[in-house]
């Protein structure tokens, strides 16, 4: 049996054997990729097609150690650790499924928003063929984990730049309002993202009644717009963080609570819909 390099360790396990590279550029800054290494959390969620869930040991600006389950019901013991100065990362399999195995990356920034990654697959000792067909594998799985992770990476750093646009406006007067039409005419059209006062919310019919909520997950920008509403709560299909439509509160008791929404108002003589600031 293969001993597991010491905790934290970024010396490469001698014994194992490369059974592939795979090789890629990044849309996005050195620093967007650093920040999704540190994000252990979006695993589960993000890439809910290869992992089941994530309990975590311990976290530093070393990297993060975690139990983690996958998809297929198998689960292993994840150590990350980091070197940021070489600009590389190993993660390493401590115990269960894939015991031992080493996955080594290393980034290199050639622009200020693209990145080039290269991630070596080192396995305990096999023969030939079964090297082979588990770094083809092994090369499928990461291809289908870094299209995910390179489009949250994109759709952030879009959130984050809409935002400090955001800042340089003047925030709207309470009582300002946006007139949306007929409700007869807006209903079959829901759910529906609007602008109002710089930023956007969606409509969501709840209960026979109209409602805004935005469409940022405060915690990590989340994409909110195509969620389902169930039992009035959605959830971010990021980091599984869920909130109350109707309050914006949390709904998971993990202190997020989503940027304040315009009341949704219908004129019962008219029957035109209206967004309100308060």
């Amino acid at each position: 049996m293969l001993e597991v390099p010491p905790l934290r360790s970024l010396e490469r396990n001698p014994e194992l054997m490369r059974a592939a590279v795979y090789e890629r550029e990044i849309t996005s800054s050195i620093d967007g990729v650093w920040e999704n290494v540190f994000d252990w959390e979006h695993l589960p969620w993000l890439h809910s097609q290869a992992f089941d869930s994530i309990e975590l040991r311990e976290a530093g600006d070393w990297g993060w150690h975690a139990d983690l389950g996958f998809a297929s019901g198998a689960a292993s013991e994840i150590e990350l650790v980091v070197d940021r100065p070489g600009s590389c990362y190993v993660a390493r399999t401590r115990s269960g499924s894939g015991a031992a195995g080493e996955i080594w990356t290393s980034l290199d920034p050639v622009a200020s928003d693209r990145t080039a990654i290269r991630v070596e697959f080192w396995v305990p000792p096999l023969p030939e063929e079964q090297l082979e067909q588990i770094g083809n594998a092994l090369r499928s799985v990461y291809t289908g984990l870094w299209d995910q992770d390179e489009e949250m990476m994109v759709v952030r750093d879009r959130a984050r730049t809409r935002r400090a646009s955001d800042a340089t406006q003047q925030g709207g007067s309470p009582g300002a309002y946006r007139d949306l039409g007929l409700w007869s005419e807006l209903r079959p059209q829901l759910p529906q993202v609007v602008e109002f006062e710089g930023h956007r919310f969606r409509i969501v019919e709840l209960a026979g009644v109209p409602i805004a909520h935005a469409v940022e997950c405060p915690h990590w920008l989340g994409p909110l717009e195509a969620c389902p509403v169930e039992a009035g709560v959605i959830t971010c299909p990021w980091h599984g963080y869920r909130f109350d439509v109707a309050s914006g509160q949390s709904a998971d008791d993990r202190g997020m609570r989503l940027r304040p929404a315009p009341r949704v108002e219908i004129d019962p003589e008219s029957d035109r819909v209206r967004l309100v600031s308060d």
